[in-house]
This record gives structure tokens, C-alpha cells and sequence, in this order.
């Protein structure tokens, strides 16, 4: 899993019929300390995350493994909602 803010979305008017009704979001990778990575997805969004939340996505095969994209098309699907991130015992500096 990769933890993702989101920051935008996409919009395809011709796709593939195996992607129609899904919402396409652009997100981009953050590290533990939710400062932004240069690793950038199209995800699908299953769970209904908007703009500058922050949450978790599967990538690759795994993406097709949730309810709504079994046997689609999908190589990026965010599959949770972060609420909360505890580090009380980790040194990000280090």
C-alpha cells in the first residue's frame, strides 16, 4: 500500500467499458510526515475520498481484488481513508 493525498480528479468521456461509472482521481504519493513524494497515480476512488484527504492505495494486480473492481481494468484503486497517523516512538529526521 502507498499512503496518497488527493489532488484532483480526472475526467474521460471515451474509456475503456469496464471503467465507466467509476471516479478517477489524481493522487500523489506522501511520506509518514505527509510531505509530498514526486510519485504521482490515477486511482480509482472506492471509497469516496475528496480533494486534500489523505489515504491508502493498492497498485497493480492488487487494485482488482476490492468489490467494485474485480476483473476490471484498474491498476491503482484507493481502498482506505486516513484519519490518523501515530509516530510517538519514530524519529522521522533520522
Amino acid at each position: 500500500m502507498k499512503l496518497v493525498k488527493v489532488i484532483g480528479s480526472v475526467t474521460s468521456t471515451i474509456k475503456d467499458p469496464s471503467l465507466q461509472g467509476f471516479k478517477l482521481l489524481l493522487v500523489q504519493t506522501v511520506g509518514a510526515d505527509l510531505k509530498d513524494k514526486q510519485d504521482f497515480f490515477v486511482a480509482v476512488d472506492t471509497i469516496g475520498l475528496g480533494e486534500g484527504e489523505i489515504g491508502l492505495i493498492v497498485t497493480g494486480s492488487t487494485a482488482k481484488y476490492t468489490e467494485i473492481t474485480r476483473h476490471k481494468n484498474i491498476d491503482a484503486a484507493i481502498v482506505a481513508k486516513v484519519e490518523r497517523i501515530d509516530l510517538e516512538n519514530y524519529n522521522l529526521e533520522s
